[in-house]
């Protein structure tokens, strides 16, 4: 990669000097891919191999020696017996050591705990914890920092017992290999040219959304994004790998084997058990007199049968098609991956629409810039890193809300309302109700889209308009009919989704409303301050404190989405900005947003808890109406307004990128991701 880039940017040079490409926008572009490639070459080469120019004055020692405690038997190489007393000791040091450099041969990941004694202290003290994998050939080199000279240092070995290990080489003070990072050089690389081209100053901005070539563009990026979204769900080894179709994870596929069997409940066995159960939803006494192989965790249990009480929806156009097609199932991150990308069209599409009515005026970059941010302040990259079937029906359903608004705001565009995207809106809201049914408060935004057009052009819903109002409704009249009887066969109800009768963690049919739960829904869901730290992954999720007392269900956050995405605290600002927002269908489609945004949270917190998957199904109602209060302050071509919101919104995208690091299981069965990923960010290691 070093000879390539060098390589590469002699090319640039090349071309930039002869004229070769005439256009200047290409040019200037070229200017900051070349540019773009130094830094990263500079800072690759220079700072990122701190530790290797550092180890360069350290006097290396080849002769240590060290002894193994009872705990580590060692014949034929060594194995530990006992791994509460399995440490080893390297004595007779008395000198300076800064570093320590470990050669084992292990198949496992070492972790170590590191004390040390030294001229300052006469017993261990605690150093700190390592992880060692001759996977990752940096970890094998330990910087230490002794008080003075060190006299003995003791790792012990915090791993398992019958750990079979051989050490080839202790020494101290050793080289530290210089170690050019292709990974992170490619990443430095694209966020310097990204940062350049965003620049306020730089004249792509002059380059209009509705460019002849932004459309390749946007193709090119939207393909590239589809493939980073496949590639980013196949690194949560541990999800991936269950097979078991009674898992909770397999929904959706036992469902698509049901319905392919002309039945709407799932082929389990009802265990007798069970069945005796007089309350089978309360969860505690459930498990006190059942083992957990007697029933199916997370399944609608109703009537002694068994349900799916996710949206059916994602299984009739992925899991049901594939089955019927193949024989067999779809992955779950298969098709978590083509719903992303979905919702990933949906928003470019979306902002593309608001654009080309609201904002025609608006430079690429822009365009650019506040499709990332929607894309990615609705913790899709955490949704990709969990590679979790529970987040198909809701980027399912956002993805057919956004495409839905994007073709009503498309359908409005015309001298005469356009009955073929009102149709496409019409089915695509419509659909929501069958995937994710908290995201229907976007029907909300419908009336206003379409304020105009029914009020004042009568083009909707009166006489003369017959056929309008017919493709305009016909689509929620099929999709609520269906899904009516889909309930009602179920449930009995034609207005039960059945999500009150899960096996989880509590009795949801005796929950109820409690108005004390609304305080810390919102506090953990918006404003709670992420916890940051020098280690990667950089974040680490609070455990949730409250003075409520009763049942509330939650798991740990990371941070609540306001803190997430500094920059759509404008959308709680919303009548502050409305002089600014010149157009009044926008400011009240931002405004019924936000509302609808907190009744998600409310009906949330109180019907399921705090969970942080759950804060995808609100995040885009926040960050709609932030997205055109941006758009409306740009307008104006105030250049302070655009630098100051340039950097909020990269500081955003930042974080929602370490959101994926923060994926439920991403690192449990993938220890050796960990490593690689913490050496590639953490060059002072």
């Amino acid at each position: 990669m070093f000879i390539f880039s060098i390589f590469l940017i002699l090319i640039i040079c090349f071309i930039l000097k002869f004229n070769i490409i005439t256009n200047k926008y290409l040019n200037i572009f070229l200017k900051y891919f070349m540019y773009s490639l130094i830094i990263a070459l500079v800072l690759e080469v220079s700072l990122f191999q701190y530790r290797h120019y550092e180890s360069l004055f350290f006097k290396v020692s080849e002769n240590v020696s060290y002894t193994f405690s009872k705990g580590i038997e060692c014949l034929d190489g060594c194995t530990i017996i006992d791994p509460e007393n399995a440490y080893l000791e390297i004595t007779n040091l008395n000198k300076k050591v800064s570093n320590l450099y470990l050669d084992i041969d292990t198949p496992d990941i070492f972790h170590f705990t590191i004390e040390i004694k030294d001229e300052a202290d006469a017993l261990y003290y605690y150093a700190g914890e390592v992880n060692y994998t001759n996977d990752t050939n940096l970890s094998k080199y330990i910087r230490i920092h002794p008080n003075g000279k060190a006299t003995t240092i003791k790792l012990s070995f915090n791993t398992s017992e019958n750990l079979h290990f051989n050490i080839n080489k202790i020494s101290i003070n050793t080289k530290v290999p210089f170690t050019f990072n292709n990974y992170r050089f490619l990443l430095v690389s694209i966020f310097v040219l990204f940062v350049f081209c965003i620049n306020p100053k730089s004249i792509l901005y002059d380059i209009k959304f509705n460019h002849p070539l932004s459309k390749y563009l946007i193709l090119v990026i939207l393909i590239g994004m589809s493939l980073i979204f496949y590639k980013l769900t196949t690194y949560n080894i541990y999800l991936n790998s269950l097979t078991d179709m009674n898992l909770n994870q397999s929904q959706y596929k036992n469902l698509a084997e049901a319905l392919a069997n002309k039945s709407f409940a799932l082929k389990f066995e009802v265990t007798p058990e069970l069945k005796a159960l007089k309350n089978p939803y309360d969860t505690y006494y459930r498990d006190s007199v059942l083992d957990s192989k007697y029933y199916h965790w997370d399944y609608a249990f109703y009537n002694n049968k068994y349900y799916s009480y996710f949206g059916i929806v994602p299984c009739l156009l992925i899991y049901l098609p594939f089955y019927l097609v193949t024989g067999n199932h779809v992955a779950n991150n298969i098709a978590l991956s083509i719903v992303c990308s979905l919702f990933a069209i949906g928003v470019f599409y979306f902002i593309y629409q608001l654009l080309k009515k609201y904002f025609s005026k608006t430079s690429l970059i822009w365009y650019l810039l506040v499709s990332f941010l929607l894309t990615l302040s609705s913790n899709v990259l955490l949704a990709l890193g969990s590679s979790s079937f529970y987040y198909i029906p809701i980027f399912m359903a956002l993805a057919f809300c956004l495409l839905g608004l994007g073709f009503y705001i498309k359908a409005t565009t015309y001298e005469e309302i356009n009955c073929k995207y009102l149709f496409l809106g019409s089915t695509c809201m419509a659909l929501i109700a069958g995937c994710r049914p908290q995201v229907l408060v976007a029907l909300g935004l419908v009336p206003i889209i379409l304020w105009d057009s029914i009020f004042k052009k009568r083009e909707l819903f009166s006489v003369k308009t017959i056929k309008e109002t017919v493709v305009t409704i016909v689509p929620y009249i099929v999709v609520a009919a269906f899904l009516m009887y889909y309930n009602y066969k179920r449930f009995g109800n034609i207005f039960d989704f059945g999500a009150a009768y899960n096996l989880t963690t509590n009795d949801m049919t005796k929950r109820g409303f409690e108005f004390d739960r609304i305080f810390t829904g919102i506090y953990y869901y918006l404003f709670e301050p992420s916890y940051f730290t020098p280690v990667f992954p950089f974040l680490k999720a609070h455990h949730i404190a409250t003075t409520y007392i009763g049942k509330t269900i939650y798991e740990q956050v990371y941070g609540g989405f306001f803190f997430s995405n500094l920059i759509c605290l404008l959308s709680l600002f919303i009548f502050k900005f409305r002089e600014k927002i010149a157009n009044k269908t926008l400011f009240y489609l931002s405004l019924v947003a936000v509302i609808g945004g907190l009744v998600i949270i409310l009906a949330d917190t109180q019907m399921a808890g705090i969970l942080p998957r759950y804060i995808s199904d609100f995040a885009i109602f926040f960050s709609i109406p932030t997205v055109i209060i941006i758009l409306s302050l740009i307008k104006e071509g105030n250049f302070k307004y655009s630098k100051l919101l340039v950097t909020f919104i990269v500081v955003s995208l930042i974080f929602n990128c370490l959101a994926y690091f923060q994926a439920e299981y991403l690192f449990f069965g993938n220890p050796y991701l960990l490593q690689k990923l913490t050496y590639l960010f953490s060059f002072w290691l």
